[in-house]
């Protein structure tokens, strides 16, 4: 049995419906929305959840041997994985 390598942070539980690859990307996300507005469901003197009832739309940028390509998406998910280690998921806009 093989032990965790303490450097790595956890990996959340598995919920893809799609394949995937492993890729080593250059990739930079930026927030199109410069503020967003929803309802707090739980708050507390440590932080607030809360919920927004429009898509948190995002415009990522992908660099792959040295050429750069944009593509924009939803961000569906945040997850703390570590103090200093946090994991988005992204999930690409189909054209219409």
């Amino acid at each position: 049995m093989s032990v965790p390598d303490p450097t790595e942070p956890p990996r959340p539980n598995e919920r893809r419906k799609a394949s995937r690859r492993s890729d080593d990307l250059l990739l930079e996300v930026a927030f199109d929305a410069k503020s967003i507005a929803g309802r707090a469901e739980q708050i507390s003197a440590e932080g607030v959840f809360f919920f927004a009832h429009e898509p948190l739309r995002v415009t990522l940028k992908l660099v792959q041997d040295g050429q750069e390509q944009s593509y924009p998406g939803r961000l569906v998910r945040v997850e703390r994985l570590s103090e200093h280690t946090t994991g988005l998921a992204v999930e690409f806009e189909r054209p219409s």
